[in-house]
C-alpha cells in the first residue's frame, strides 16, 4: 500500500457469559468459520483471533472463552486468558444473550471488566428472541447498570445488525500499521484448526455426556492430491472411550465422517483422517 494512505488498526476483545454467540458473531464477521461452535459451555477455551480487512482498516477480533468463575485449572487458565486480551485491545465488544439480561447485569467478573476498561461496546444478540418493548426494555436496563460507549442490537445467527457494529468499530480504531498480511483470517496453525474441527463434532453429538476437558492433536502429511491427518483425542478417563467410539464404532465413524467433510470444504482439498481414541496415562480409572 502507499506511504500517503492512512491505515487504521485496532484489536477488538470479544467477552460474555458462556454461550453468549461470540463464536458466531466472529464467524459472521470474517464469513468464514475460524472459531468452532456448540451448545456446550466453554467450547472456546484459548482466544482465538480473527482478522477482518476492509478498505485501509485491520481489525483484529479475539474471541475470548465464555466468562465463568474460575473453580478449575482450566477455568483459571481460560480467566487469565481474557483478562490477557483486554489487557491489549483498543475496545471490549461486551456480547450479552438478551434472554439472559440478568446473569449479565449479576455477573462480578463482568462488572469488574467492564469498570476497569474505557471503551466498551455493548452488544444485545439474539434480539429475534424478543418482541420490541421488552427488548428495548431489557437494553435499558443494563445501560442503566453501567456506562458503555455505544450500544448496539444484533442477531449473530442471523447475521443482523453486524454490518453497522463493523462499520461503527473501524470508525474508532487508531491509525497504525496494520498488524497482519491482507490474506490472512487467522493466526491459528492448521494443525490446531484441524484438532478444533474435530472437538467441535465431538461436542455436537454427545453434548454433555464428555468434559470439555478433552485434548486432541493432529498431525498432518501432506501428500500430492491429498492431506493425510492422524488424530489422537485424549480422555481423562477410561471410562469415556467407549462413549466417544459407541457402539460397534458408529460414534466416532460419524465424528470422522462430519470433521473430514468440514475439513475438505476448509482446504479445498482431499482429506484422509484417522482418529485415534486413547485415555490420559495418568487417569486410567
Amino acid at each position: 500500500m502507499s506511504k500517503n494512505i492512512k491505515l487504521k488498526c485496532g484489536i477488538v476483545s470479544i467477552i460474555g457469559l458462556p454461550n453468549a454467540g461470540k463464536s458466531t458473531l466472529l464467524n459472521n464477521i470474517l464469513n468464514e468459520k475460524v472459531s468452532i461452535i456448540s451448545h456446550k459451555v466453554q467450547t472456546t477455551r484459548t482466544a482465538i483471533r480473527g482478522i477482518f480487512n476492509s478498505g485501509h482498516s485491520q481489525i483484529i477480533f479475539i474471541d475470548t472463552p465464555g466468562l465463568l468463575k474460575p473453580r478449575t485449572f482450566l477455568d483459571k487458565n481460560m480467566t487469565r486468558s481474557i483478562l490477557h486480551s483486554i489487557e491489549d485491545s483498543d475496545i471490549n465488544i461486551f456480547l450479552c444473550d438478551v434472554t439472559k439480561k440478568e446473569e449479565f447485569i449479576k455477573n462480578k467478573l463482568l462488572k469488574e471488566l467492564i469498570l476497569s476498561n474505557k471503551r466498551n461496546f455493548l452488544v444485545i444478540n439474539k434480539i429475534d428472541l424478543l418482541e420490541k418493548p421488552n427488548l428495548l426494555s431489557s437494553t435499558a436496563q443494563i445501560n442503566a447498570s453501567y456506562d458503555f460507549h455505544q450500544t448496539f442490537m444484533i442477531s449473530a445467527l442471523k447475521n443482523k445488525g453486524i454490518e453497522k457494529l463493523v462499520s461503527s468499530i473501524k470508525n474508532e480504531v487508531p491509525e497504525k500499521d496494520w498488524l497482519y498480511e491482507k490474506s490472512i483470517k487467522t493466526d491459528q496453525k492448521l494443525d490446531f484448526t484441524l484438532s478444533e474441527i474435530t472437538r467441535e463434532k465431538i461436542f455436537q453429538l454427545l453434548n454433555e455426556e464428555l468434559p470439555y476437558s478433552i485434548n486432541i492433536s493432529s498431525n498432518i502429511v501432506d501428500k500430492k492430491n491429498f492431506l493425510k491427518i492422524y488424530q489422537n483425542i485424549v480422555v481423562n478417563k477410561k471410562s469415556q472411550k467407549p462413549i466417544i467410539i459407541g457402539k460397534n464404532g458408529e460414534k466416532i465413524k460419524e465424528i470422522g465422517i462430519r470433521a473430514r467433510k468440514d475439513m475438505e470444504k476448509k482446504l479445498n482439498k482431499k482429506i484422509y483422517l484417522d482418529i485415534l481414541v486413547s485415555v490420559q496415562k495418568s487417569n486410567s480409572s
